[in-house]
């Protein structure tokens, strides 16, 4: 063979040894795949994950324990991680690093009805019959949220009910309200046919925290900075289109989670975007992330959640350098 016919032969071969080459990751989300999670699956629809030279296959988890125990052993190299959960886990979580935050409002909210307990401001939460999880610290975060306004939270009576049984309790009236994601809305608008749904969400009434963003383990972090990096881009690519375009959003994640209803998918991604889309993402781009704010994170939950073991500072949760050169923005 010539070296021109060669050189012919090895351009032609390239993408092949590319393909071959690329490099195969897991991303855990913090749940089963919802609506909620369209942004994940539009990079790997549209390719953006292949241009970093990734191959990236996303898997549902249990539940935030689950995801963080996944990142940590090595099953995902990456997962969709609560920065809450994190801090709440002190010292026992210190070796996962946040990259991004999406999720940059907190998304907890009291769901209930009108007619009904209406719960419409803070001070509606005093006495307030409230659906949570005992097993969760979520509940203290509400309270903490009360004590926050000036409120006794010791009003707030909790009744342990699970996440599955918190609709349907709501709907039957057998409690006044449940803690549930805001994104939940449309589902719950659906469920409930002879009340409006009222959602106060917390983080509209003064509770500036992070929430959900993409987490690493240290370890992979130092060995692997380019595809972290690379990984991060293509998913705020897709964030980016996802939040833009919520149908097509949708037409593309029941190509991979064929149960979803793509017109609740699309509700759900118009509410993720009041979560991902405030001034600092504007400003510096999806997934951004600062000090003085992880500051706040840390020191809302450490005051206010029992944590087991040493309590982790705000430099130990989250890892600068890996968001794009050129910021995402929505």
């Amino acid at each position: 063979m010539n070296a021109k016919r060669l050189g012919i032969f090895i351009v032609a071969l390239l993408p092949v040894l590319v393909q071959a080459q690329e490099r195969k990751i897991t991303f855990m989300l913090d749940f089963i795949a919802l609506g909620r999670h369209a942004p994940w699956y539009v990079p790997i629809a549209k390719g953006y994950y292949k241009e970093e030279g990734l191959d990236v296959t996303v898997v549902p988890s249990k539940g935030t324990a689950d995801v963080i125990k996944g990142v940590e052993t090595g099953i995902a190299q990456l997962g969709f991680i609560d920065v809450p959960s994190l801090v709440a886990g002190g010292g026992a979580a210190a070796d996962i690093k946040m990259v991004a935050v999406n999720y940059q409002k907190a998304p907890y909210c009291v769901f209930s009805l009108n007619p009904g307990a209406n719960v419409t401001t803070p001070k509606d939460m005093v006495g307030l019959e409230f659906g949570s999880s005992t097993a969760s610290f979520v509940w203290k975060i509400h309270q903490a949220f009360m004590k926050m306004h000036g409120l006794d939270p010791s009003t707030l009576k909790v009744v342990n009910i699970d996440g599955s049984a918190r609709v349907p309790m709501l709907a039957a009236r057998k409690v006044q309200a449940i803690d549930l994601f805001v994104m939940s809305e449309p589902g719950l608008k659906r469920a409930v046919k002879d009340a409006e749904v009222k959602c106060l969400l917390l983080g509209d009434h003064g509770l500036d925290i992070y929430a959900n963003g993409i987490g690493v383990k240290e370890d992979f972090l130092k060995q692997n900075p380019q595809v972290v990096r690379g990984f991060v881009r293509a998913a705020l690519r897709g964030w980016k289109d996802a939040l833009a375009n919520p149908e097509e959003a949708a037409k593309i994640q029941v190509q991979y989670v064929k149960a979803l209803d793509p017109a609740l998918i699309a509700e759900e991604l118009r509410i993720v975007k009041r979560l991902a889309v405030v001034p600092d993402t504007e400003k510096d781009g999806l997934g951004a992330m600062n000090k003085a704010k992880m500051q706040r994170t840390v020191d809302f939950i450490n005051n206010n959640v029992d944590i087991a073991g040493r309590k982790l500072g705000a430099d130990e949760l989250y890892r600068d350098g890996y968001l794009p050169k050129d910021p995402v923005r929505p």
